[in-house]
């Protein structure tokens, strides 16, 4: 059954979200645990070759280095793994996107490391007493299927596979540019997403709320640009249309 949600973002955008469940989590950490097991693998073989090479030297100082070496990367690599691909992939370990599945914020924005390391650190309470039992739990009463870390971190995971959205409809901005690319002030990933979710979603809200939301977001995403009251929609779609794909502009700035 599908859980669908509502987030408010910091830019006062109302989206609506689909929560993952236990069965495409549970997935994931499967495909999570095959490629950090490989990893381990991957990791004994310099080991044994440090190890034998420690005892044809035989000095017991740097087989018990070695020993403590490999033993803290084998410890660690599960943390450092989850962190790591959360955090630069944007909120997606390989075993989540190969799942469709994405780490938010409460703000349904992405994740900061603290909040990321926060809830990978707390996978060892979820993991309690043994294959996530604690977390599984959590997840299936909470109303927003959370395990513990999410608790702690104020994240929750979500479905990216849904319906896909519809094209955006231009209402504006289909002459002469309002403005050159150039004057656009940079904008984040996040900002982005922001403005192509809002010109997405617009013709589900009232005009008035449309308008409203859209001198806000003028505000927050451009504010060095003097807009004239009443243009803000014809502003934001010719800023859409001049910034392109995120990837391939130049007046995006990374966080």
């Amino acid at each position: 059954m599908e859980n669908r949600i509502s987030v408010t973002t910091p830019e006062f955008v109302n989206l609506e979200f689909e929560t993952a469940g236990v069965g495409s989590r549970a997935l994931a950490l499967l495909l999570d645990w095959l490629i950090l097991s490989t990893a381990g693998l991957l990791l004994l073989i310099p080991a044994s070759l440090f190890m034998g090479l420690s005892e044809i030297v035989g000095n017991p100082f740097w087989s018990s280095l070695i020993i403590a070496v490999f033993f803290f990367l084998f410890l660690f690599l599960p943390l450092a793994y989850y962190v790591l691909t959360e955090y630069f992939m944007n909120g997606q370990t390989i075993g989540k996107k190969v799942m469709g599945l994405r780490v938010i914020s409460d703000q349904g924005t992405a994740p900061g490391f603290l909040a990321v390391f926060l809830r990978n650190l707390l996978r060892m309470v979820d993991n309690l007493p043994l294959l996530y039992l604690v977390g599984m739990t959590a997840v299936m009463i909470h109303s927003r299927e959370k395990r513990l870390g999410d608790l702690a971190a104020g994240t929750l995971v979500v479905s990216l596979r849904g319906q896909p959205m519809p094209q955006i409809r231009f209402l504006y901005a289909n002459g002469e540019p309002l403005f050159a690319s150039r004057e656009l002030s940079p904008v984040t990933e996040q900002q982005w997403m922001t403005l192509d979710r809002y010109l997405h979603r617009r013709e589900w809200m009232t005009p008035a709320a449309r308008q409203t939301l859209a001198a806000k977001l003028v505000i927050v995403l451009f504010p060095d640009m003097k807009i004239e009251p009443g243009k803000e929609e014809f502003y934001l779609e010719t800023a859409y249309i001049q910034l392109g794909p995120y990837q391939e502009h130049p007046y995006f700035m990374q966080l």
